[in-house]
């Protein structure tokens, strides 16, 4: 019986005894159960071996006796009521429809994060992340306490006198909306002669460079 089979456990199972001082999972919770016969043994009608299993002989050790049906053995210590471990006999944390969704939802998210990680740093087979490119995603991850340090935080410091909060406030408009240079580069005639030899045309072009602007004048 697999745990696709299960029953909606937010509900009582059938044949589950409620009890308030019972742990769902546990041993006690086992014995409301009724049993029914699984290769040989008795166990609870909730348990989990899956079709295809078989039962190692199990003398000498006091491991599950479950075989799985890929061939690999359970290694859990087993229950000697049943024969088996107390996941397999149905018990167990793993009772919560809900809490299960919610790990493998929590699970996939990490993996995603860490492919996209992955990638947004270029690691892969042939090539490893430097230390700057590690830096730089773990700021990524950590821009909005980042931001709080750089501009809030001086800002609303009482122990920062007048000069000290302007000169936090230029650093964090610096590192914010720094401010862009440019260089131009122009020809400009040697002499009178070379100016005067210009044409109209040469002129509004060169006067145009100089505004930097784009435009004719």
């Amino acid at each position: 019986m697999s745990d696709a089979e299960l029953e909606d456990e937010s509900e009582p199972l059938e044949g589950e005894v409620i009890a308030p001082d019972v742990v769902k999972g546990s041993r006690a919770w086992l014995e409301g159960f009724p049993l029914v016969q699984v290769l040989g043994l008795s166990l609870p009608a909730v348990h989990r071996v899956q079709d295809g299993s078989t039962l190692a002989d199990g003398e000498g050790d006091r491991r599950c006796r479950l075989i799985r049906p890929d061939g690999r053995r359970c290694g859990a210590p087993r229950l000697d009521v049943y024969g088996v471990c107390l996941v397999h006999a149905g018990g167990g944390g793993m009772h919560d429809r809900e809490a299960l969704a919610n790990m493998s939802r929590k699970g996939h998210a990490v993996k995603l994060a860490r492919k996209q990680r992955r990638e947004l740093l270029g690691i892969g087979s042939r090539r490893a992340a430097s230390p700057r490119q590690i830096a730089r995603v773990q700021a990524f991850e950590r821009a909005s306490a980042l931001a709080t340090a750089l501009v809030s935080a001086p800002l609303d410091d009482p122990s920062l006198s007048t000069i000290e909060r302007q000169q936090a406030v230029i650093r964090a408009l610096d590192a914010t909306f720094p401010l862009a240079s440019t260089s131009v580069e122009v020809s400009l005639p040697a002499d009178a002669d070379g100016a005067a030899a210009m044409s109209w045309s040469d002129m509004r072009q060169l006067a145009a460079r100089l505004l930097d602007d784009g435009s004719q004048v």
